[in-house]
């Protein structure tokens, strides 16, 4: 895994490269200035599964750009600081980034980070594009107007899995959520998408991010008898629920929310995952979607070259193509810009912006700031440690 250094270093020598090219091909004008961007990422701590794929994903979306000739002659410079899943350093980070006069940061993928830094856009008036779960990081949009994100809301996955469990007449459930922003506002939307559809709660637990044991909660979920578990949670902890549900030999079907859907995880917990079912995108079954659905032949690229640069980090994951498709929002949004490009003249396009992305369609507004719909998500479950789509 590249550190962040490095990767600015890569960075540096793409922008150098491009420049010195244009100046090959125009040496009468001078290049074009660059598009400085910065992007505040969990690489290490318990988001790393989420943040390094983006990272990766980030890095290679510039890269591609920049090998293409940038955007309308400028390359992107891109700055990648590492927030340790931690709060305060991704404050510090964010405030480091400013320094470098950035037209946009990007992250964080969590939501408690995310949430620390959003206010911190407003009073900077510069465009946030967060890669958090929780719609609260957007909304609402009159407190929020200079803060847009990527990934699929959670509420819409909730709908999503609520939709899917009603025809199986899984209705009463029992909750297990991270002890986190991520994961309480999780339930709390599960909970109020799932009320007029006549989903009950039966219990609760709350499980830290790096807990080493579940069977607590897991005795509390046998007692509580639900029809369906549901985990709003992401590695580590998701894998330590599981094992857990095998100890004490639980025959409710579990489901995770879109957090948990990584290809590490079926590599970590092997077969017993089996049986599973996880709110996805189409990352991970791309190969059983037709011909003709919009997002096939762009992860027909996106995944093997994401697999073969950055094998470390592999499978290819939503998560990454959230840092991906960050990178292509910004492309499309600075397409609109008429005029210089500023900070400001961004946020404007970003609110009116509409592009075709490796995770779904994206559609942003100035009444919403998120781009993707319920359609978006994919029930899958698990067989022989696969995503599949679930019947």
């Amino acid at each position: 895994m590249r550190s962040p250094a490095s990767r600015l270093a890569a960075a540096v020598l793409v922008t150098l490269v491009g420049l010195s090219a244009g100046a090959a091909k125009n040496a009468a004008g001078a290049a074009a200035e660059p598009y400085v961007i910065g992007a505040i990422l969990s690489e290490s701590g318990p988001g790393a599964t989420l943040g390094r794929p983006e990272a990766d994903s980030m890095q290679m979306g510039v890269d591609e750009i920049n090998k293409a000739g940038g955007i309308g002659g400028h390359q992107i410079e891109l700055t990648i600081l590492d927030d340790q899943s931690d709060a305060t350093m991704a404050v510090n980070d964010f405030r480091q980034l400013l320094d470098k006069h950035p037209i946009a940061i990007f992250g964080t993928p969590l939501t408690p980070t995310s949430l620390a830094i959003a206010p911190l856009a407003e009073p900077a008036h510069v465009p946030l594009v967060s890669y958090a779960s929780s719609v609260s990081v957007v909304t609402p949009v009159a407190q929020h107007q200079w803060v847009f994100k990527v990934p699929i809301n959670d509420t819409e996955v909730a709908r999503s899995m609520q939709a899917f469990m009603k025809k199986r007449n899984e209705t009463k459930v029992s909750f297990i959520y991270r002890n986190d922003d991520y994961g309480k506002t999780g339930m709390a939307h599960f909970d109020e998408a799932g009320k007029p559809l006549g989903f009950e709660i039966v219990s609760n637990d709350a499980i830290a991010a790096t807990a080493s044991d579940a069977t607590t909660q897991l005795t509390h979920v046998k007692a509580a008898a639900p029809q369906a578990l549901i985990c709003w949670t992401t590695l580590p902890s998701a894998n330590v629920i599981l094992k857990a549900y095998r100890e004490l030999s639980l025959q409710t079907p579990i489901y995770y929310s879109d957090g948990a859907a990584t290809g590490v995880f079926p590599k970590q917990a092997g077969a017993a995952l089996d049986g599973a079912y996880i709110a996805t995108m189409k990352v991970n079954i791309y190969t059983e979607l037709p011909s003709s659905d919009p997002q096939r032949k762009l992860l027909e690229h996106y995944v093997p070259d994401f697999e073969k640069g950055y094998p470390k980090d592999a499978p290819a994951s939503i998560f990454g193509t959230w840092g991906y498709d960050g990178v292509n929002f910004l492309k499309a949004a600075l397409a609109k810009v008429k005029g210089p490009v500023t900070a400001a003249s961004l946020r404007d396009a970003m609110e009116n912006t509409t592009f075709v992305g490796v995770s779904g369609t994206f559609k942003f507004s100035p009444s919403q700031h998120f781009g993707l719909a319920e359609d978006a998500v994919l029930m899958a479950q698990i067989e022989n440690q696969h995503f599949r789509i679930a019947k």
